[in-house]
């Protein structure tokens, strides 16, 4: 057997906790802040990224959607949506257009990179206040409604269907996202929750742990598996695990600086609007305070290791590494396979959902059962896989990578 012949290698590891803390950290370079001029009072309210390269914005009191590319050359596109209709939230869809929402309007639009605009209404009930919208792991868009009270899908055809069973009357709907578990999550401003949606449509709210006033307003999938979202009177920044557990951060924040949106950035980092302090702020560095010191003689228990070999099939194995620190992979965290059988499992008080999405473990040298065979491989943390009690590590790569 060849490394060529192993088509996947899962490994489950209970309570393999403390990786988290050997992650290097990355030094931040100077930055320059750029501004560019729109028009005035047009009031750009949201932005993303669109399929051709360029930044697509909103204007609410423009009427307008704006792209912008990485140069700095704006195009405003006002031709064919309805006056007055005060676009607010936009994002990329999975057709390659860009989908956005008419707070005033009551509708949905939709414009091609090259800023053909087709708005949609069916569906929606009148005077619903659309506010955040976001692309589903269902190849549809998701939306709120502020007034309505509900959440929206629209699928690229244009079709309509609006869910309002399991939220709480009142909770006034704002920002929405796609989370690593397949479901949509949304804030509630003044229901003070947070909500989550199946692509089927069942909702779970969630509001133990949130300071009572704060009123969540953005949210945004993180690097970490967990959502993250803006407390804006609460000022703070908060985080909820897909198991609905929520921890609020508010050190360094200036004082009524009123966290808006946030979005996760592509260096790793969460970056939110302060409204009310004219600022934008910057959570880095995500971690859980999971740390360990290893040595030589730590030993890694991987209780049930399985791979999929073309011609024979499934296999299985139960197999113990040792942490073996190599100098010619320093940025890795390189365990050796020693043994088969089973030893005494350490634990450790993390869990698996805090653990980093980009955590990789370097195995340099896997004897498979052939015993002929030397497998190098990198296994890497999987959030969609993990639960709150096991963590998952599927295989990426032959040979080292940096993490």
């Amino acid at each position: 057997m060849t490394e060529r012949r192993i088509s996947r290698i899962i490994v489950r590891c209970s309570f393999l906790f403390l990786l988290i803390g050997l992650i290097l950290p990355t030094h931040a370079k100077s930055q320059t802040i750029i501004e560019f001029y729109i028009f005035p009072n047009s009031a750009p309210t949201s932005i993303t990224a669109g399929s051709d390269g360029n930044l697509w914005f909103t204007e609410a009191f423009g009427n307008r959607i704006g792209r912008i590319t990485p140069s700095g050359v704006i195009t405003r596109f006002y031709t064919g949506i309805t006056p007055d209709s005060g676009p607010v939230g936009i994002a990329a869809g999975p057709d390659g257009n860009l989908w956005f929402t008419e707070g005033l309007g009551n509708r949905i639009g939709r414009i091609t990179p090259s800023g053909v605009v087709t708005e949609f209404s069916i569906g929606i009930a009148p005077n619903s206040g659309l506010s955040g919208i976001a692309a589903g792991p269902d190849g549809n868009l998701w939306f709120t409604e502020i007034t309505g009270n509900r959440i929206g899908k629209i699928t690229p055809s244009g079709a309509v269907t609006e869910f309002s069973t399991g939220i709480t009357p009142d909770s006034n709907l704002s920002g929405i996202t796609t989370g690593s578990d397949g479901n949509l999550w949304f804030t509630e401003v003044t229901g003070n929750r947070i909500g989550r949606i199946t692509p089927s449509g069942v909702v779970t709210e969630f509001s133990t742990g949130i300071t009572p006033g704060s009123s969540p307003v953005g949210i945004t999938a993180g690097p970490d598996g967990n959502l993250w979202f803006t407390e804006n009177s609460g000022n703070r920044i908060g985080r909820i695990t897909p198991s609905g557990v929520v921890a609020e951060f508010s050190t360094g924040i200036t004082p009524n600086s009123g966290p808006m949106r946030i979005t996760t950035g592509p260096d790793g980092n969460l970056w939110f609007t302060e409204a009310s302090g004219d600022r934008i702020g910057r959570v880095a560095e995500i971690t859980t305070g999971c740390s360990a010191t290893f040595d030589g003689n730590f030993i890694l228990h991987i209780p049930y290791l399985s791979y999929v070999d073309p011609i024979s099939g499934p296999l299985s194995l139960w197999t113990d590494f040792v942490y073996q620190p190599n100098p010619m992979y320093p940025t890795l965290i390189p365990f050796k396979l020693t043994t088969f059988g089973i030893i005494n499992n350490p634990s450790f008080s993390c869990a698996a959902s805090t653990l980093s999405g980009n955590l990789t473990i370097h195995i340099p040298n896997v004897l498979l059962p052939d015993g002929i065979t030397h497998l190098w491989a990198n296994l890497e943390y999987s959030p969609v896989l993990s639960t709150t009690v096991n963590a998952y590590f599927v295989l990426t790569t032959y040979g080292a990578v940096s993490n």
